[in-house]
């Protein structure tokens, strides 16, 4: 019979999924009253890293470990679709902060690299389930250096596109709206970064103090989200004006 602390974890994981379907669902429905399609596609890649995040931490909290068959398979899915998720956010960041900027400027080539990136990403996704389908394959940390290059690929383009490519694109740009809403963001992901390394370094953690900050986080997320609205009033002015 599980203590009274479990049970207080079980309830606190599932409120924290509440609040983060909640976030999501604001983040969709901000994304509707958008007028510019880049715009809604941030609000959707909000809405999505919400309930990817949801996802995860429900899913390593209360979901028993696997190293291989089906289990496996789905939390890898999960796994490469969190790096996706991030992935179309940053994408749609990066093309709105272009538009907004005076000189329109390509940073990095963006434009190109895009779409090299979605196809790996996509296309390692497939690869990889389709093998674990058909071999079944099991975990393990050990292999050659090539194919855990190809398996964590995708977060490598993550990171490359959401440290070093958004931040110059944001730098450019002239919108302050779209400043504040990666902003927010930024404020989420030091605040995430900083639970994860700082905080457990020195303390181990308990799944409450975890589930904890993942909910004081939903508020971060949020307040990303709802920045985004005055992009749909300002959109609205500028064609009344015209």
């Amino acid at each position: 019979m599980p203590g009274a602390l479990e049970l207080i974890t079980v309830l606190a994981v599932l409120a924290m999924a509440l609040v983060y379907g909640y976030v999501a669902y604001s983040a969709v429905s901000i994304g509707h009253t958008l007028s510019d399609r880049l715009y809604r596609r941030q609000a959707e890649g909000m809405a999505a890293i919400t309930i990817i995040i949801a996802a995860l931490t429900v899913g390593i909290l209360l979901v028993p470990t696997s190293t291989s068959g089906l289990i496996f398979i789905a939390a890898f899915s999960l796994f490469y679709a969190t790096f996706i998720g991030f992935y179309y956010w940053i994408d749609a960041s990066i093309r709105a902060a272009r538009l907004t900027d005076p000189l329109v400027r390509d940073t990095l080539h963006w434009s190109k690299l895009r779409v090299g990136f979605w196809a790996y990403d996509i296309g390692a996704y497939i690869v990889f389930f389709i093998v674990g389908l058909l071999s079944n394959v099991t975990y393990t940390t050990s292999g050659s250096g090539p194919i855990l290059i190809f398996i964590l690929m995708p977060l490598f383009i993550m990171i490359f596109a959401g440290v070093i490519v958004l931040p110059i694109a944001a730098h450019r740009s002239k919108d302050k709206v779209l400043k504040r809403h990666l902003d927010w963001f930024g404020v989420y992901v030091i605040v995430i970064m900083s639970f994860v390394f700082i905080w457990s370094g020195f303390v181990n953690a308990t799944n409450l103090e975890t589930t904890l900050v993942t909910v004081a986080g939903g508020y971060l997320l949020y307040r990303s989200a709802k920045s985004l609205v005055p992009l749909y009033r300002f959109k609205a002015e500028t064609i009344a004006s015209e």
